[in-house]
């Protein structure tokens, strides 16, 4: 058994001292294929036929994607795959050589060009580059670099938003009927992919078209793109949320503090400010306008309104008592602090007939009016009832100013409140 079994582990080596390829078989092989070989001919026998050139797409990592310039940068590596019918040959009279490696300099290859670059045009591939071939003429060149691409960015669900970058490709200076491109998958690759901090690929495909005016053979890699929204969430949305709300609360602070206007104009600097950082990370076009600018500008209008309703309410605190308030404010005033009028019905005292005296009552506490008693003198009975009267419906400016803070202030908060809703509940719709 054992003498058996190395009997074939020594076949074995010897096998494959027979058929390994020496230097000099490799040379030979090399300079029988390469002599008169043009490739500046399409290496395929007859001309009329196009050479399909079966392409894929691995990416690496993404490096860039600026929004403002609109311009997407990532790492990737194409594989193109096509059959060369000059460089073939029979491995069993050339040493059992299956497999060879040229240089990208001296076969034909699909030159590819970036048809969709972000500043210049650039071609794939290096003088460096190696391309693989086997017995059968199949050529494999896999080239790889940093590819920077045009993106149309579509930012009115920032930072909500997905994106849907186009990356297309053409072998420029040959027909669709010279070199046919196809996709050799149906998506791009991410086998090898380094997940990025902001941006999440959500999907792919391939798409392969002629374009005019050549009738170039194009191939397109739709690459879609989901924004990771914590970080604008946490530094924009929530800082101007929190600036929204505590905008509303100088309502609260008390008129004699004169802090009133200062305060406000600071809450309106800081969101004018943050509008300033929004638009910055932003492309400039109006088509679509973000829904977060809308949104920064219903903010930035409340803050306005706040300050304009903050001078007005100043100057009715400040105003004299000598001016009456009108009959309408004081309407207004009973409404929502749920005071109504009630009026007491006293026909006569003695033998003086008195009008029904208006009294002020509350939901919480009634104010009961002295009633006349047999004792009382008419003129002190009517004199009476003429101060309780002044008293109950004394409606000063102060309080009218007052009623406008508090309606200010839950209308504010309520538009403040809105505003948020409706632009998250729009944004990630």
């Amino acid at each position: 058994m054992f003498r058996t079994l190395l009997f074939l582990i020594i076949l074995h080596f010897v096998i494959a001292l027979i058929n390994a390829a020496t230097i000099t078989e490799m040379e030979t092989l090399h300079t029988s294929l390469f002599t008169g070989y043009n490739k500046n001919v399409r290496p395929i026998t007859n001309q009329n036929t196009a050479i399909n050139v079966n392409i894929y797409m691995s990416i690496k990592s993404i490096r860039e994607f600026d929004e403002v310039d609109e311009r997407f940068s990532f790492v990737a590596a194409l594989v193109l795959v096509w059959t060369d019918e000059k460089l073939q040959w029979d491995p069993s009279v050339n040493g059992g050589i299956e497999q060879l490696t040229v240089a990208f300099g001296d076969v034909w290859v699909p030159e590819m060009t970036l048809s969709s670059p972000s500043s210049k045009g650039s071609t794939i591939g290096k003088s460096t580059d190696r391309i693989r071939v086997d017995q059968y003429g199949q050529m494999e060149w896999i080239p790889a670099d940093l590819i920077e691409s045009t993106c149309s960015v579509n930012a009115r669900k920032f930072p909500f938003d997905t994106q849907s970058c186009d990356t297309s490709f053409t072998s420029l200076g040959y027909k669709s009927h010279e070199v046919n491109l196809l996709a050799g998958m149906p998506n791009v690759s991410l086998d090898v992919y380094t997940p990025h901090s902001v941006w999440d690929v959500t999907g792919s495909k391939v798409n392969v078209k002629t374009v005019a005016p050549g009738n170039e053979s194009e191939i397109t890699f739709t690459i879609k793109l989901k924004r990771d929204s914590t970080f604008a969430v946490i530094n924009i949305i929530m800082p101007i949320s929190i600036l929204s709300m505590l905008n509303v609360l100088v309502f609260l602070l008390v008129p004699e503090s004169g802090e009133r206007i200062g305060y406000c104009i600071t809450t309106l600097l800081a969101i004018a400010v943050y509008m300033t950082i929004v638009n910055d990370l932003l492309p400039q076009t109006s088509k679509p306008v973000p829904l977060i600018s809308y949104k920064l500008f219903i903010d930035l209008f409340i803050s306005a309104l706040i300050v304009c309703v903050t001078i007005l309410n100043m100057r009715l605190y400040s105003r004299d008592d000598s001016f009456i308030v009108p009959a309408w404010l004081k309407s207004m005033y009973r409404f929502f602090t749920c005071t109504r009028r009630k009026i007491s019905k006293i026909s006569r005292i003695g033998n003086v007939e008195v009008e029904p005296v208006i009294v002020i009552s509350s939901e919480k506490s009634k104010q009961i009016r002295p009633q006349s008693k047999s004792g009382y003198s008419e003129k002190e009975t009517i004199h009476e009832l003429e101060k309780s009267e002044d008293e109950g419906d004394l409606i000063t400016w102060k309080k009218i100013s007052y009623m406008v803070d508090w309606i200010v202030l839950f209308t504010s908060i309520f538009m403040s409140l809105l505003n948020v809703i409706i632009f998250v509940g729009l944004a990630k719709s």
